[in-house]
């Protein structure tokens, strides 16, 4: 079709010839259509650079660079040594004074380190010098005379000395003094005090800046090795000491009798020299110099970091930028006005985030592990002069960097693994679709806690006991919370009391389906096994504690006409029965087990363990009894099976829900390995549990619900099947790998999967006996 123009229906369409987009040619035609007026609906969309991801040759580019600088480090960064770094420091500071002097006007030639020391001291003197005698001296006039500290603190204090006339620094025990400027500091002929206010403000900062160089060097008797002045490290725990809330702090000391000293004591010994030795005995003062020295030993980390921001950010542009001549087709250099900088700038990109991220891992890695093995050869089986050697060699500016990037990248990190865990979600949700029947939705979970609440209360008021009810309430009142933090509400208003549950549990049980619900909140009840672990600080305070009533069997019937005494006992016989029935043993030895165990699925009410921004609290009903590392692993597991929910639960947090026992199956059969290996030997006994109370729930609906009775066994036996399916695909995959460390695991998956089977052929038998109407339709009953 030619270009050309076409009216049609009061809109523009123009047909013409696609636009080569690509460097591959698309042949065919488009049709671009021009509204006089834009519908409301349409919305302009721009391309984002900072959405796009990171490739597989970002991270190999970023690792790559973070390899290469993490070994060239090697080269690069100095040991933290306090001696060479005092070396070094003395080196640097005695240049420093001849330069300084020499542009303050010190004329001799060939000057020495000597010349320019006497030069400045007497070019510019100071007030402070005046009070060395109050101040310690030689050895600590400088410390413990605040005017002589280059920092904020030193400079305020010889200003305030220019206009008070007072000195302000410590007496010998650390406490901070006062004392006044002897009469010869105002002798006109030596001035060292302003006579108006620009000369106090030029004595008291520049006179003390220039003075405070020649003290750094020493004295001019001493030069270049003499006593110089506190760094700024050491001016601040100087200046800091002296603060009331210090007073009396102590700090272990080898080398006194008690081994402390206090902290005054310990700076002091820093500065003056003894209380740092070398190997060879010899003092090693921590002043400006050292600290100076040791400043530079410090920078030399940052080259190999910088190198690999650089390097990173290079690439990043290098590889954005060819992909962005190549989306505009630039030919010429006329074409790169189509050019758009945002899209291969280094600054602003997701991708870029991550690069940084990844290279700076594999730097850390890399100089933790060339500094490992250094120290390793050089110590040779010393663990002391292992462990110094290996601190003295990290790269601790490479691992701040790491830390930065972590922050940056983790906005990112929690998108893509929240993603991640919601598409695992949608490819296993099948699994728990068959199991909406055997679960309640929000208005039967807020009866269920209810209901427990009020069995719980009316154990610790039957308490006589008042230690062991105590206990009890504050069980409950951690319990309550625990309960409420778990499903986002406030727990002043979530719970009902017991009058109004049990009429809310009527109300439910005439509504369609009710009585159905009815059981499955009576089973909950029935399974509630208060005072366990919550998985909260004072825990062990309540170790021991058992319920001496049971309101539900002997109040709870007389409550309420939704579920009567008999269905309550049938539930509990039938459960029972069935625990005998699928493991071929005597109740008792059963249920021994599975106290052992105390994995109740659902039934104890713990709306806990929440592993911040990945575990959902879903196990906390289904995991009781589990605790830290395990309850951690649980969650997890339970979160890579599939959302089981009521209105769905994210990420961040997670709701605890109730479910009952097909839901935790449902678990079972999308994440059979991960619940398997986060329980351990209690799998097996979990799996028989959850066969049990889903089996004594269907033969009781059976009895008393026979018109949903069809529909709720042919739902159980569709939904099992698809975990037993579940479990037989985890069992061939594991043994596939061929790996004899999973022999365990695959015997426990093994001993579940056979409780599953046999709980599957219960379900077909009691499809036989009421098979489902042609005419029958799926029970809404659950979530």
């Amino acid at each position: 079709m030619p270009n050309g123009i076409i009216l049609t229906g009061g809109k523009t369409v123009r047909v013409l010839q696609l636009p080569r987009v690509t460097t591959t040619a698309i042949a065919g035609n488009a049709q671009l259509v021009m509204y006089d007026v834009a519908p409301e609906e349409d919305e302009a969309f721009d391309f984002d650079p900072g959405a796009n991801r990171a490739t597989r040759l970002d991270y190999v580019l970023a690792a790559a660079s973070g390899a290469l600088t993490g070994a060239l480090n090697v080269l690069w960064q100095k040991e933290f040594d306090l001696e060479s770094a005092k070396s070094w420091g003395d080196e640097k500071v005695s240049g420093f004074v001849v330069k300084v002097a020499k542009t303050a006007g010190m004329t001799k030639k060939d000057a020495t380190i000597e010349d320019a020391i006497r030069f400045l001291e007497k070019s510019f003197p100071m007030a402070a010098d005046k009070l060395a005698a109050e101040f310690g001296w030689s050895l600590q006039h400088h410390l413990r005379d605040f005017s002589h500290h280059p920092s904020p603190v030193g400079l305020a204090c010889s200003i305030l000395m220019q206009f008070t006339g007072k000195g302000y620094g410590t007496d010998t025990d650390g406490r901070f003094v006062v004392f006044d400027l002897p009469a010869v500091a105002y002798d006109p002929e030596c001035q060292l005090i302003g006579r108006n206010f620009a000369e106090k403000i030029a004595f008291g900062t520049v006179f003390w800046a220039l003075h405070l160089v020649s003290d750094m060097a020493g004295s001019s008797s001493t030069p270049g090795k003499g006593v110089g002045i506190p760094g700024a490290f050491l001016s601040f725990l100087k200046e800091l000491s002296s603060l009331p809330l210090f007073q009396g702090l102590k700090v272990p000391y080898s080398r006194s009798k008690d081994g402390f000293i206090t902290i005054q004591q310990w700076i002091s010994k820093l500065f003056n020299g003894t209380a740092i030795k070398t190997k060879g005995g010899k003092n090693i003062r921590f002043d400006l110099r050292a600290e100076i020295g040791l400043l530079d030993q410090a920078l030399s980390q940052l080259k190999a970091v910088i190198a690999n921001e650089v390097i990173v950010r290079c690439l990043y542009m290098l590889t954005r930028l060819k992909t962005e001549l190549e989306r505009c087709e630039v030919s010429s250099v006329s074409d790169l006005r189509r050019v758009k900088p945002a899209n291969f700038l280094p600054y602003n990109s997701r991708a870029l985030t991550r690069m940084v991220t990844v290279a700076s891992s594999i730097f850390v890695l890399t100089n933790l592990s060339i500094a490992a093995v250094r120290a390793g050869v050089e110590s040779k089986g010393n663990g002391g002069e292992f462990a110094r050697k290996f601190f003295l060699r990290v790269n601790f500016a490479g691992v701040g960097r790491l830390a930065f990037a972590l922050h940056a990248d983790w906005g990112y990190m929690a998108e893509e693994i929240a993603e991640a865990w919601d598409e695992r979600a949608k490819r296993r949700q099948d699994v728990f679709d068959g199991f909406h029947f055997y679960a309640l939705d929000a208005d039967a979970t807020r009866v269920a806690y209810s209901l427990k609440l009020a069995a719980v209360r009316h154990d610790y008021f039957n308490d006589h006991d008042e230690k062991r009810m105590k206990l009890k309430r504050r069980w409950t009142r951690a319990w309550r919370t625990s309960v409420a933090e778990g499903l986002g509400v406030d727990s002043g208003d979530y719970f009902l009391n017991e009058g109004q549950a049990c009429e809310a549990l009527e109300v439910m049980s005439h509504a369609k389906a009710g009585r159905v619900r009815a059981l499955l909140i009576a089973q909950e009840l029935l399974d509630f096994v208060p005072y366990q672990r919550l998985g909260v600080a004072g825990d062990k305070d309540f170790k021991g504690l058992k319920a001496g009533t049971s309101w539900a069997k002997d109040k709870f019937p007389q409550k309420q006409d939704a579920v009567d005494r008999d269905a309550l006992k049938a539930l509990e016989d039938r459960r029972c029965g069935y625990e005998r029935d699928l493991s071929g043993t005597i109740p008792k030895m059963v249920l021994g087990g599975l106290a052992v165990a105390a994995v109740t699925a659902g039934t104890a009410g713990l709306a806990v363990a929440f592993v911040p921004g990945i575990a959902v609290s879903l196990v906390g009903g289904s995991f009781v009894g589990l605790s830290g590392a395990a309850l951690a692993n649980a969650s997890l597991a339970a979160l890579g099976g599939g959302a089981l929910s009521a209105g769905g639960f994210g990420m961040a947090g997670g709701t605890a829900i109730i479910t009952g026992g097909g839901a935790a199956l449902g678990l079972l059969g999308s994440s059979g390995i991960a619940v398997a290996a986060s329980m351990g030997e209690d799998y097996g006994r979990f799996v028989l549990q959850e066969c049990s109370r889903l089996l004594a729930f269907l033969a009781v609906a059976v009895d008393r619900c026979p018109h949903e009775a069809p529909t709720l066994v042919k739902s159980a036996g569709d939904a099992v099947r698809r975990s037993v399916n579940g479990i037989h695909e985890d069992i061939a995959r594991e043994r596939a790998k061929g790996d004899r460390k999973d022999n365990k695991l695959l015997k426990q998956l093994d001993g579940g999967l056979g409780y599953m089977e046999s709980c599957l052929k219960q379900i077909e038998k009691m499809q036989e006996r009421v098979p489902l109407d042609d005419g029958g339709t799926r029970l809404e009953t659950g979530v």
